[in-house]
């Protein structure tokens, strides 16, 4: 079986915090990895996510959760630009940027109750974000 480099890396992530044995792992969460895409162009990933106090700012329950993938604009250069963001804030609750790295400010609303759906979520995206050519 052949177990590509975002697999793994998914995987050590989760094993990492503790999700794969069902803990609900110590906040906050600070991850950074890096991969290539398809056609060489290095990509960060990065989860934050922290307890705040600000329960009417970062819906539900006060947790200010960014998932995001930073990539090479051009393959060798050091200048990134986002190309995929998750977060949750108000006035949006989880919400996908979906124009990136063009528009930041268009939104839209994913269906996720906490940050471990909206992790999975943007799981999905990333794979699909590091398999486009």
């Amino acid at each position: 079986m052949i177990i590509d480099n975002y697999t793994k890396l998914v995987y050590t992530m989760f094993v990492y915090i503790g999700l794969g044995l069902g803990m609900n792992p110590n906040l906050p969460i600070h991850r950074q990895r890096l991969t290539t895409d398809r056609i060489g162009r290095l990509c960060k990933i990065e989860v934050s996510i922290e307890q705040t106090s600000d329960l009417n700012m970062y819906p539900p329950n006060g947790l200010k959760c960014v998932f995001r993938v930073l990539r090479e604009k051009i393959k060798g250069d050091e200048e990134f630009e986002i190309v995929l963001l998750i977060d949750n804030h108000k006035p949006f609750g989880f919400h996908h940027h979906t124009k990136l790295p063009l528009n930041h400010e268009v939104r839209e609303t994913i269906h996720a109750s906490n940050w471990i759906e909206a992790w999975h979520i943007f799981d999905k995206k990333v794979k699909e974000l590091l398999d486009e050519t």
